[in-house]
């Protein structure tokens, strides 16, 4: 997915950065609240939190999977994205944060392509002595829950 004009970063993004572009986002720049409030807002609104937004990030760059011209902004829209699952045009107000609602081809340039890279981490974190942990676990009406 890399290309000769895809902007390369000198250094790996910090939880700090994806928390300032989560900030943006949700529209609450220059404001700041507790710490523990601040968290829970960005888990609220991404899914997950900054720490593993950047470890995120890590992943996909050291596999070249960033998708072309991709930006630490976008892959924060696809897991807005994927953690609500809106409406096309709700999500381009609401992505566009601080700087007004996008282009519903630019979301779609960015989003999908994200996505795409995420789903084929997949093997990589999820361990295969969890999937065959989740596969033993009774299903509902097994004479085994208890």
């Amino acid at each position: 997915m890399a290309s000769s004009n895809k902007r390369i970063r000198e250094t790996e993004p910090l939880p700090e950065d994806f928390i300032l572009i989560g900030k943006d986002i949700q529209n609450k720049s220059g404001r700041s609240g507790a710490p523990l409030t601040e968290v829970r807002a960005f888990r609220e609104f991404f899914g997950t939190t900054a720490v593993v937004v950047a470890k995120l990030w890590s992943l996909l760059s050291q596999r070249d999977m960033i998708p072309e011209q991709g930006r630490t902004n976008h892959l924060m829209w696809a897991l807005f994205f994927m953690r609500t699952y809106p409406k096309e045009g709700v999500t381009c107000s609401t992505v566009g944060g601080s700087g007004g609602a996008i282009d519903p081809n630019t979301l779609r340039k960015y989003v999908w392509p994200f996505i795409h890279a995420i789903a084929e981490l997949e093997p990589v974190v999820v361990s295969s002595s969890f999937t065959l942990f989740c596969m033993n676990i009774p299903r509902v009406g097994s004479p085994y829950l208890f």
